[in-house]
């Protein structure tokens, strides 16, 4: 993936806020409700793309369960074609958040993906589970990021 200061030729980024907010039905992972109410528009390797507004879930990756007590990124992504997508973090103790020892990094997009926005997901004495877990089940507290010019390169500690 290509960043406006790498490569002079084309970039990666999102142009647009995304708006993200938690999916309508299950409500197991964001969805997409731009201020703007048209979307959002992206460049992959400095060509123009636009990803209509979603009511509906967007994907959070399914890899592993997130463990009870860690706060975790998930990062999302879409492709040319308008596939939304996520990449997961690195689970981090909520204690060591809460103690000033430990940060959230964020997670690297997969190649030709530009990254919109991010989920992070607290656990209080529950587990999440990806794509099962309703965002606004018990012991889960979410927050969304909107993302542009690419993922920030300092990571979360709260």
């Amino acid at each position: 993936m290509n960043n406006l200061n790498d490569d002079p030729r084309g970039g990666t980024m999102c142009l647009s806020k995304a708006g993200l907010v938690i999916g309508d039905g299950a409500k197991t992972g964001p969805a997409i409700a731009a201020p703007n109410g048209a979307g959002i528009d992206f460049v992959i390797d400095g060509i123009a793309y636009h990803k209509a507004d979603a009511a509906t879930v967007l994907p959070l990756s399914a890899d592993t369960v997130q463990a009870a007590d860690t706060t975790c990124i998930y990062l999302m992504q879409v492709d040319s074609g308008g596939n939304v997508t996520s990449v997961k973090g690195v689970e981090v103790l909520n204690t060591r958040l809460v103690a000033g020892i430990g940060r959230l990094e964020w997670p690297t997009p997969d190649a030709n993906k530009c990254p919109f926005g991010a989920v992070k997901v607290k656990t209080v004495a529950v587990t999440f589970t990806p794509g099962t877990t309703a965002l606004d089940a018990a012991g889960v507290t979410e927050t969304y990021y909107d993302i542009a010019m690419g993922v920030p390169l300092v990571g979360l500690t709260s």
